[in-house]
C-alpha cells in the first residue's frame, strides 16, 4: 500500500495540485494544520488528479480517511520545509523555476502544435487505402539480398545486375553478411517485424525479380531482391483505425513543430557559438564495481 501511495503522490506532485488551502475555502474544512485547512474542495481536487485505476480506492469510507490522513502528511510535511527554509535553497529555486519553464513551454505545444495537428477521418481512411501492404496481416516475403559498406559499392554491383549478372553468384562474392552470401544472399520468407524497418519497407513493395536500388540501413548498404511474395488478409478499417491516428497525428505533430521552430528563428536573433562547446568538459563517472561493496 505504501508504494501505492507514493506513486499516487507523485503524479499529484507533478501536476502541481495543492493539497491544502489557507483559510476557511469554499468548502467543509475536513482538517486544519496550524493556520491552514484542508477542504472538501482540496480533497475532491486531490482525488480527481488520481489515476483512474487507483481511484475506486479511495471512495470507501476508509479510503476517505485514509487519503485525508495522507493529505495531512503532506501538508504537515510541507510546512515543516518551510520552516526549515527549505523553500530559500538556491537548488529548490532552480528546480521550481525549471518547472515552471517547462510547464509553459507544454502549454505553448499543446496551444501551437497539438491543437494545431488533430487528425480527421478522411486522413486515416486515405492512409488506410493508400498502404494496404501495411495492413496485410501474414503477408510473407521471400527475399535475398547483398549487403556492403557503401553505397558506392552497391551502386557498382546494382550496374553488374542490370548488365545480366547473377544475383546469387554476387552475392557469394561481395556481400559481408556471410550467412546468407553461401545462400546467394537467400534469407528466406520473412513477416513483418522480422527486419530492421528501413529494409522490410523496401522488401514488402518491391516486385518480385527487381532489385532495389541501394538501401541504408544500420549494417551498410543493401541491394534487395524479392523473389516471392506469400499473400495475406487485410486487416479491417476499424481494426487499424486508432493504430493510423497515432501514427499521422505523430508525423503532423512533428511538422508543424519543426515549421513553427523555423518561423521563429525568422521573427528572433538567434546566435550559438558552437567553437565555445570544444572548452565544455564533463566529470567522467566513476566506474560501478561488479560486485556490490562489502
Amino acid at each position: 500500500m505504501k508504494k501505492l501511495l507514493i506513486l499516487i503522490f507523485a503524479v499529484m506532485i507533478i501536476t502541481g495540485c495543492n493539497t491544502a488551502k489557507q483559510g476557511a475555502g469554499t468548502g467543509k474544512n475536513l482538517a486544519k494544520i496550524n493556520s491552514t485547512t484542508i477542504t472538501k474542495e482540496a480533497f475532491l481536487n486531490k482525488l480527481e488528479v488520481i489515476p483512474e485505476w487507483a481511484r475506486a480506492r479511495f471512495q470507501s469510507e476508509e479510503g476517505k480517511k485514509e487519503l485525508l490522513n495522507e493529505m495531512v502528511k503532506e501538508e504537515l510535511l510541507y510546512q515543516e520545509a518551510k520552516k526549515q527554509g527549505l523553500n530559500k535553497d538556491k537548488d529548490f529555486i532552480e528546480k521550481v523555476k525549471e518547472f515552471k519553464k517547462m510547464t509553459l513551454l507544454s502549454a505553448l505545444l499543446k496551444k501551437e502544435i497539438e491543437n494545431n495537428s488533430r487528425v480527421d477521418e478522411q486522413e486515416i481512411r486515405n492512409f488506410y487505402d493508400t498502404h494496404p501492404e501495411e495492413f496485410t496481416a501474414d503477408l510473407q516475403v521471400k527475399a535475398r539480398h547483398i549487403l556492403v559498406d557503401t553505397e558506392e559499392e552497391a551502386n557498382d554491383i546494382l550496374g553488374k545486375l542490370k548488365k545480366g549478372a547473377d544475383f546469387a553468384e554476387l552475392a557469394k562474392k561481395y556481400s559481408k553478411d556471410k550467412g546468407s552470401a553461401v545462400n546467394g544472399g537467400d534469407l528466406g520468407f520473412f513477416g513483418r517485424g522480422r527486419m530492421v524497418p528501413e529494409f522490410e519497407h523496401v522488401a514488402f513493395n518491391l516486385k518480385p525479380g527487381e532489385p532495389s536500388s541501394p538501401v541504408k540501413t544500420q549494417f551498410g548498404f543493401h541491394i534487395i531482391e524479392v523473389m516471392e511474395k506469400k499473400e495475406g488478409t487485410l486487416r479491417g478499417f476499424e481494426e487499424v483505425k486508432n493504430s493510423i491516428q497515432r501514427r499521422l497525428a505523430v508525423e503532423k505533430q512533428k511538422n508543424a513543430f519543426d515549421s513553427y521552430i523555423e518561423e521563429l528563428k525568422k521573427k528572433n536573433k538567434v546566435e550559438t557559438y558552437e567553437e565555445a562547446l570544444k572548452d565544455i568538459t564533463f566529470k567522467k563517472t566513476p566506474e560501478t564495481p561488479n560486485t556490490p561493496p562489502h
